[in-house]
């Protein structure tokens, strides 16, 4: 389980062999675990893999979590196999709610460099037959920031909007140095580098009216889209941080939003140390910063 929002590992089976991939190589949870999570999780499943398509076990997961009456499914995916509209069908009939798509790029050469793989015009077609039959509010996708592709951000909001309209919405992820990054630490890229790009990025999908969120960047590198980040989020209506891997720096101590913000990843504090952290003491800043939290305007 991860977070306040369980997750079912099904399989550790992938078509994809993504540079970026975060999974540890633990293996999938136990059918005593399963059991356990359905009876006290009733709000979101979400399954993932590997790829969970590629799972017999899927379709039986999925009724049961329905027989548990858990009210929302998730299924985080690449796409395998929806290309074909009849698959998409299937799941949606059999209790999948969300289709969240890993969707690394908009940019084919970089899509299938960073996936491994030569799927990009099927994934593009899989997003698309999940926003015919199940509906833009049931399909997202997940872009993981990385090395080869934060340039482009404001492009991929382009692309979004042109190819798939009203999705639900997209996240934004800071990439995790975990699983295969760990060798590959070339991927992560600096905050310092990505900002100016972040900041037009985040400027396109709002002109574009696309709706986003983000997870494992600082508020610092997000200001002005403050209201879009998940842990300031949940900071704001009382919840908690998704905070177990990240960490305040020395530098955040006099930050006046270190209450909304967790700081940066501790996994990217190890690799580039927090120099880069940019406190706020902006007191007229940081209030407007509340305000726009407290609306809930993400």
């Amino acid at each position: 389980m991860e977070g306040i929002e369980p997750v079912i590992h099904i399989t550790t089976a992938c078509n994809h062999r993504c540079l970026f991939c975060s999974r540890k190589g633990d293996p999938p949870e136990s059918p005593e675990e399963i059991i356990e999570i359905l009876k006290n999780f009733k709000y979101t499943i979400t399954i993932e893999g590997g790829e969970p398509t590629l799972s017999k076990k899927l379709f039986s997961l999925i009724r049961k979590a329905k027989k548990e009456k858990v009210r929302e499914i998730m299924l985080v995916t690449n796409g395998f196999s929806l290309d074909r509209q009849e698959n998409v069908r299937k799941m949606t009939a059999a209790g999948v709610d969300v289709f969240n798509f890993n969707f690394p790029s908009h940019i084919e050469k970089i899509y299938n460099l960073l996936t491994g793989s030569k799927n990009f015009r099927k994934t593009v077609s899989a997003i698309k037959n999940c926003i015919d039959i199940a509906g833009p509010q049931k399909t997202r996708l997940t872009m993981v920031l990385n090395s080869m592709n934060y340039r482009f951000l404001a492009a991929y909001a382009g692309f979004v909007k042109k190819e798939f309209g009203k999705i639900f919405y997209c996240e934004i992820n800071m990439i995790k140095v975990l699983g295969s990054v760990r060798k590959r630490t070339w991927l992560v890229p600096k905050l310092a580098d990505m900002a100016p790009y972040l900041d037009e990025g985040f400027a396109a999908f709002k002109k574009l009216g696309i709706k986003f969120v983000s997870d494992g960047l600082p508020l610092c590198f997000m200001k002005g889209s403050e209201e879009n980040n998940i842990d300031a989020c949940m900071a704001a209506s009382g919840g908690l941080f998704s905070a177990s891997e990240k960490a305040h720096t020395p530098l955040c101590t006099k930050c006046l939003l270190k209450k909304f913000c967790p700081g940066p990843r501790k996994d990217y504090i190890s690799l580039y140390g927090c120099a880069e952290i940019k406190p706020c003491r902006n007191a007229q800043y940081a209030s407007s910063v509340k305000k726009r939290l407290k609306n809930g305007q993400y």
